[in-house]
Order: C-alpha cells, then sequence, then structure tokens
C-alpha cells in the first residue's frame, strides 16, 4: 500500500490514507504509481489525480503543483484540489463559459495564458464529477 498526504496551500485535502495505487497528472503525461515504486520527485500540471482506497477510487481535480514518492509514501503538493464529490458541477459549466467568452476576445499572452488555464480546470472538475 502507498500512504497518500494531499497538500494546499490552505489546507491538508488528505492525511495518511492508504492507497493500492495513486494516478498523477504529470507534467511529462500521466504516472501510475504502485507499491515500491522508485523514488520520484515530478511535477504535476492540472488535471485528475486518483486513487483507490478501501475498495473504491476517490478522484480530485489539482491545478498544478508537484508529487514527491518515497518508500511507499506520497506527498502532494497542489496548488488547488477539489474531491469530486465536492464540485457544483454547474459553478464549473459556468466558469467554462466565462473563460470561454474571454477567450473569444482579445487578449495579451499573459491573460491568454490565464483564460486557457481556466477553461482546462472548469473542463476537468466537470469531466470527474460525470462519473
Amino acid at each position: 500500500m502507498i500512504e497518500v498526504d494531499i497538500v494546499t496551500p490552505s489546507k491538508k485535502v488528505v492525511a495518511g490514507i492508504k492507497a493500492s495505487y495513486l494516478r498523477l497528472p504529470s507534467a511529462k503525461g500521466e504516472l501510475k504509481v504502485l507499491p515500491g515504486h522508485t523514488e520520484l520527485l515530478t511535477l504535476l500540471t492540472t488535471g485528475v489525480l486518483g486513487f483507490s482506497s478501501d475498495g473504491s477510487e476517490r478522484r480530485f481535480a489539482i491545478s498544478y503543483g508537484f508529487a514527491e514518492i518515497r518508500q511507499d509514501k506520497a506527498l502532494v503538493l497542489a496548488e488547488t484540489c477539489e474531491e469530486s464529490t465536492e464540485i457544483d458541477r454547474e459553478r464549473a459549466r459556468a466558469a467554462q463559459k466565462r473563460a470561454e467568452e474571454m477567450l473569444s476576445g482579445t487578449l495579451t499572452q499573459e491573460q491568454f495564458r490565464k483564460y486557457e488555464l481556466k477553461l482546462r480546470r472548469a473542463v476537468i472538475r466537470q469531466r470527474i464529477t460525470q462519473s
């Protein structure tokens, strides 16, 4: 088993949960961590983090961060993290619409990147509430 901790700047989302695997949205693609995995420090991107604990899968929408895997322990430091059961789907849909509207206008490169990330996060939040 892998011991999972997920921390954001404002709270500890998950503390010491035992999981049979951990799925991470790494900057190089999806990464699946199993017990006995080699030590690893990886950059995370906006995406879906998931793990299986006590026979059920838990899924989270995260935004950027780092993950450290060491001796069957995983520490995830994420900018934001929301469990699928806590996401308001209508709010995510409204955020997607606002981001799409902003992206259709004239933006600086920095503004474009900001709204592109907001759009991606809104889509991921909706996707993990569907199943």
